[in-house]
């Protein structure tokens, strides 16, 4: 899952830190002064948000076209229609604000609604517990859709997610068969590998400027703690630790004022973060694809091939008859949303008439 080279201020190359939100339980309290897998299971078992306890309340979240917009209607007096947007390591549910208005603009007449959301320890949303894991990050989703009063069993539902963020999806979409939930209409995963990534190497990495190389720089950035200011931390992500500017400038959008007085800090829970993606990187949901029990959607970023490389391309080919569509946006790199937005929406479109 690597990152794109093409930015804008709102959908900057893996998502800029969230503008607003609708609630989230409890602070996060993160930092102070310096400082998956398995098969889906034949047997029922209960919806994971209903049952697990966590240390905060719900994820932070957002109507798109604001409160108003949100799923207290129905298209026939009891169902809501929702689409939830799931954004990419180190983004943020403002990732999707364009998207999302001009989604909302085909589907709101049909009755659709969108959420955004942040992911645990991301955007306005606390770290919470560990494990920090696939599972946890789907139960994440499940209760807070039920805090705004979405129900999976009776609602309709299409869950989008990026990178990152397709997996959790997947993850969401296990979760549900297995509790013998309806699935969503479609699932859809946006450059988003089901399994693991290509191998690449440490230079490759850097020259992409990978979502795992700028997780690496985060961490590394994190550790010196304070910084005087924001353009001080812009300097030393990008000549020391060898960020490009945009990427620099997109990444230092996440400071925080020190809790000590004076400079600013990068406002990640980078351990919490780190495990996540290291999650993300180890599960294997090939296999929730390959039972053929729900509509699945990938779409392949066109200049980002080479992280799926051929063995999962391939691998995808062959699951054509098992209620999985693929499509590629060829001019496209990891950041579909961003470099081809009209292609991405005449892509999942058909998933909400």
């Amino acid at each position: 899952s690597s990152s794109s080279s093409s930015s804008s201020s709102s959908s900057p190359p893996m998502a800029c830190r969230a503008s607003n939100a609708v609630a989230c339980g409890v602070a996060s309290g993160r930092g102070s002064c310096g400082g998956g897998g398995g098969s889906i299971g034949l047997h029922r078992r209960p919806l994971a948000g209903r049952t697990r306890a966590r240390g905060f309340a719900v994820l932070a979240h957002h109507w798109a076209g604001g409160p108003s917009q949100g799923a207290s209607g129905s298209v026939d007096g009891q169902r809501k229609r929702v689409c939830v947007l799931l954004h990419g390591i180190l983004g943020s549910k403002s990732n999707w604000n364009t998207p999302a208005r001009r989604l909302l603009t085909q589907i709101g007449p049909l009755g659709w609604r969108i959420l955004q959301l942040d992911h645990r320890a991301h955007g306005q949303s606390p770290a919470g517990e560990a494990p920090h894991t696939m599972e946890a990050c789907a139960a994440d989703v499940l209760e807070t859709l039920l805090a705004a009063g979405v129900e999976p069993e009776r609602d309709e539902l299409v869950v989008c997610g990026h990178s990152f963020g397709g997996k959790v999806a997947l993850a969401v979409l296990r979760s549900l068969l297995e509790s013998g939930t309806p699935p969503p209409r479609t699932t859809w995963l946006f450059d988003s590998m089901p399994g693991r990534p290509a191998p690449r190497s440490t230079e490759e990495e850097r020259a992409e400027q990978s979502v795992s190389f700028v997780l690496g720089v985060v961490e590394a950035a994190a550790s010196p703690g304070l910084y005087a200011d924001r353009s001080a931390l812009v300097d030393a992500l990008a000549s020391e630790h060898g960020l490009a500017k945009p990427l620099a400038q997109w990444v230092a959008q996440g400071v925080k004022p020190s809790a000590c007085g004076g400079g600013v800090r990068l406002g990640y829970d980078v351990g919490a973060v780190r495990a996540m993606y290291d999650s993300y990187q180890a599960t294997d949901m090939w296999q929730v694809l390959e039972a053929g029990t729900a509509d699945i959607g990938i779409v392949v970023a066109g200049r980002n091939r080479h992280a799926w490389g051929d063995e999962n391309l391939s691998r995808l080919d062959a699951l054509r008859d098992r209620r999985v569509q693929t499509a590629v946006l060829e001019g496209a790199g990891h950041n579909v949303h961003v470099d081809d937005l009209p292609g991405l929406l005449k892509v999942v479109e058909p998933s909400f008439v």
